[in-house]
């Protein structure tokens, strides 16, 4: 450990930036980013993957629809979705029924069983152009286009009167060692609960008891664990150090 706070000492010191430490995942195109394609068994049953991507559902929905009262896993394959229970009304299926969004119909296949990663690139950049913006990952801030107005996401697919928990509380998190203060870290309740439920959260990826997550380190954040669930390859990257480091002397973007 000594060693890695000497290395990280050296090299603030001659300039080198975080990005340049560390090894961070390398970011597709922003019509791209959240986008992933499901294939625990389509392939299977002779169906291309099918492809989600998080930028459509965000303007209609907020993630704890999907991630807490639909029941989808945080991490892409884990989520046994079939055939049977998305005509049930299960997962795609609660919203795919023909009257909240299109129905799970033969002819409605190709527009999520096509194997494009890049579906859906036009709406996307006639999208981009109308919300504002952020450096990194798909370049839409999200959060600020709920504050301006500019998109309404339901918090709920079951109740139309569900409001989130009020809770404001922001954590400031002390990094391990005393010469790297510029590294403390600051959680901002507030932020996320307009998007996520507690239960998204606490207890699997992180213990709700106070101190109760150890090894809390950008290492295993970058391993998709604690914050890198979302801020991998859905939410603000990783590659955008200020909005949780504030005090570390990145480049300006």
């Amino acid at each position: 450990m000594r060693g890695v706070v000497l290395l990280i000492c050296v090299l603030l010191l001659v300039g080198a930036s975080y990005e340049t430490f560390w090894n961070f995942p390398e970011l597709p195109p922003p019509s791209q980013y959240g986008n992933f394609l499901l294939n625990r068994t389509s392939e299977k049953a002779g169906q291309k993957p099918a492809i989600f991507s998080h930028w459509v559902h965000r303007t209609r929905y907020t993630c704890r629809v999907c991630h807490f009262e639909l029941d989808f896993a945080m991490k892409t394959g884990d989520t046994e979705i079939t055939e049977e229970a998305n005509l049930n009304g299960e997962y795609c299926g609660a919203c795919h029924n023909g009257d909240i969004a299109f129905g799970h119909t033969e002819d409605n296949c190709d527009k999520c069983h096509n194997g494009n990663i890049d579906y859906g690139r036009e709406k996307f950049e006639e999208l981009s152009k109308r919300l504002p913006k952020t450096p990194f990952g798909d370049k839409i801030n999200w959060s600020r286009a709920i504050r301006k107005g500019l998109i309404s996401p339901k918090q709920s697919v079951f109740d139309d009167n569900y409001e989130s928990i009020p809770f404001k509380k922001t954590l400031v998190l002390q990094p391990e060692w005393s010469m790297a203060d510029d590294a403390v870290s600051v959680f901002r309740h507030k932020t996320h609960i307009r998007w996520l439920d507690c239960a998204d959260c606490h207890p699997d990826i992180f213990n709700i008891k106070e101190k109760g997550t150890k090894h809390f380190r950008m290492k295993y954040i970058l391993e998709r664990k604690f914050c890198g669930a979302c801020h991998y390859n859905v939410a603000l990257p990783v590659q955008f150090c200020r909005p949780c480091h504030p005090k570390i002397k990145t480049k300006k973007y």
